[in-house]
């Protein structure tokens, strides 16, 4: 399984949902591109059993529009529920804190802007 260091691979402050936002740079749909563009299906979410493991011990902050974009974007798909997109998505190394943000994203599902 992939493991990313987001704070050393991408960015430590996860803020940004797009390029409109703050100073544009390291945003969540960059990193969605980035990372995560092989689960951008239904297909994965029906039948695929990719995963991924994301360490947060470099991030010193996520926002909810960054969760939103980058996460709760895949909520879109039939399969992708909260929970089933947990278990595709590994967290490690993350405050309790920010898992909160992420999970609150994935239950209220995708809003773009």
């Amino acid at each position: 399984m992939q493991v990313i260091d987001i704070g050393n691979d991408f960015y430590h402050r996860l803020a940004n949902r797009d390029e409109t936002q703050g100073d544009g740079f390291n945003n969540a749909v960059m990193f969605r591109e980035k990372y995560l563009k092989e689960f951008d299906n239904e297909e994965e979410w029906q039948n695929g059993n990719k995963s991924i493991k994301f360490d947060f011990v470099n991030v010193t902050k996520i926002g909810p529009s960054f969760a939103n974009e980058a996460f709760a974007y895949f909520t879109k798909y039939k399969n992708a529920t909260p929970a089933n997109i947990l278990k595709k998505f590994i967290f490690t190394n993350i405050s309790n804190v920010k898992l909160l943000i992420i999970s609150k994203e994935l239950e209220s599902g995708y809003n773009p802007k």
